[in-house]
């Protein structure tokens, strides 16, 4: 199964992740983390994903990131930092 396969098990891909660290909120760490996560979770994949750094920590910024399966196709998702330093992703539509 490959991660074109998000669209029809996952809809769009929706995160909710709390940004836990010591050295402060990094919300790029953050989402790439969690489509990583959700990919493996959900899938049973291993992806490597790479974010944009946001240009801001501010509540409604987005960032786009992109996942690589092991084929080397892209796929593309926006993220957007929500309160509380959550961060949201989702499956960018093509």
């Amino acid at each position: 199964m490959s991660i074109a396969r998000i669209a029809s098990v996952l809809g769009l891909l929706a995160l909710g992740v709390m940004a836990c660290s010591e050295a402060g909120f990094d919300p790029r760490s953050v989402a790439e983390q969690g489509i990583r996560d959700q990919i493996m979770i959900e899938l049973d994949l291993e992806s490597e994903v790479v974010c944009t750094e946001p240009a801001d920590t501010a509540v409604g910024t987005t960032f786009t990131c992109e996942a690589t399966d092991a084929d080397g196709k892209v796929y593309r998702f926006v993220a957007e930092i929500l309160p509380d330093e959550i961060v949201g992703t989702r499956l960018a539509r093509v």
